[in-house]
């Protein structure tokens, strides 16, 4: 009866550590997708070469981040832009100016640095939310490692109470 619950037992470990080790290989992908993801947005932009280079589990959210972070980025810049047209030094530098191609230059240019400012704001609060989601999956992976080492350990407690039962049960001849 020993040896059927030693036998058992080991069965439970190593479906244990299979289903363990498919969780860790899960993360690891996930944790190298991230960091493949988080390469491809850290200047702000999004390129061909980078929706190439993208993920096909993180497809889905670099268009939403590029759709999110465009859009935003322009309503903010559209609302800085107000409140700098109306900074008296600005406003100084445009009377000026009086060719009217000048001035929407000038205002283009304007626009154009906020709205690259605004991306860039974006992808610093999309990294750092790609930080925090890799913390909690390195944390994850490291608890899932050291249940792999105890079950290990429980493991070869286990092949060892099982040669000993067997040992047990073994008829013994004497001639």
């Amino acid at each position: 009866m020993c040896l059927l619950m030693f036998h058992k037992r080991r069965l439970d470990i190593i479906h244990q550590q299979y289903e363990k080790n498919a969780r860790l290989n899960e993360i690891t992908m996930k944790i190298h997708d991230l960091q493949q993801y988080a390469s491809n947005i850290a200047d702000g932009t999004i390129s061909i070469s980078d929706m190439g280079s993208t993920p096909a589990s993180m497809f889905n959210r670099t268009l939403m981040y590029m759709s999110y972070a465009h859009n935003g980025a322009i309503l903010g810049a559209n609302a800085n832009m107000q409140q700098i047209m109306m900074l008296p030094n600005v406003q100084a530098q445009m009377a000026q100016m009086t060719d009217p191609n000048q001035q929407m230059m000038y205002q283009q240019w304007i626009f154009q640095n906020l709205y690259a400012q605004q991306r860039e704001q974006f992808a610093k609060q999309e990294t750092k939310l790609l930080n925090e989601q890799e913390k909690q999956l390195q944390q994850e992976k490291t608890k899932i490692e050291t249940q792999l080492k105890m079950l290990q350990a429980e493991l070869e407690g286990v092949r060892q109470g099982e040669q000993d039962a067997v040992k047990q049960w073994k008829p013994e001849y004497v001639a």
